[in-house]
């Protein structure tokens, strides 16, 4: 089933996907300089400066401190939010009826299909929310760019964005105007009044259906 709410949906989750991939990214950053700082403190630890065992049995050097310094100079932030993401994510799937498994993203965008309009309309408040938090957190833009040069279908201004996040398949176009619902100019397949128009990126840039 495809409706504006469908599209929508997929176009955040897309959108998601992104954002995710960036904070994924950030986490390989953060553990490798978290393995950096436990092979120093391991070369640490080889040094023949250290090493001198005192009469109570002890060592003079900060053994302790060395192992447990990286937690606290090397804060796992990164790692820590994209187990929160992965948290709620799974829950996401969890309340479509989306088996999360280990990949709640992939699950959700496999399910979208088969929700009804307004059950997609509903996911994509979820995924909205979930893309705003993440994007806020690793300083990354809101998903889409403007489309130059080509007018609304509905509107005629020239205020589209152009949505380019995942497959080609899923590109899309938006405008801020809203759908009056059936006999909207926008011609959109199964137009829902109140919805901001959105349609597939071919059918805004060829003018035919995707």
């Amino acid at each position: 089933m495809t409706s504006p709410h469908h599209l929508h949906a997929t176009r955040t989750a897309w959108a998601l996907h992104t954002a995710l991939t960036r904070l994924s990214e950030l986490v390989t950053v953060e553990t490798r300089r978290r393995s950096d700082h436990y092979l120093a403190a391991a070369n640490q630890l080889r040094s023949p400066v250290y090493g001198v065992r005192h009469a109570t049995g002890d060592h003079a050097d900060p053994v302790g401190g060395v192992l447990t310094a990286p937690d606290a100079t090397v804060p796992a932030r990164w790692a820590d939010l994209s187990q929160t993401a992965h948290g709620r994510l799974s829950g996401i799937a969890g309340m479509f009826r989306a088996n999360p498994g280990s990949d709640p993203h992939t699950a959700i965008v496999g399910r979208i299909p088969h929700l009804t309009p307004s059950t997609a309309a509903i996911l994509h408040k979820h995924l909205t929310d979930e893309d705003a938090w993440i994007r806020a957190a690793v300083r990354l833009e809101p998903a889409g760019t403007p489309l130059v040069g080509v007018s609304c279908p509905r509107c005629g201004v020239r205020q589209l964005q152009v949505h380019t996040d995942g497959p080609a398949e899923a590109w899309t176009v938006t405008c801020s105007c809203v759908c009056v619902g059936q006999g909207c100019r926008c011609g959109a397949e199964g137009a829902v009044e109140g919805v901001a128009h959105i349609w597939p990126r071919a059918t805004v840039i060829t003018g035919r259906s995707a």
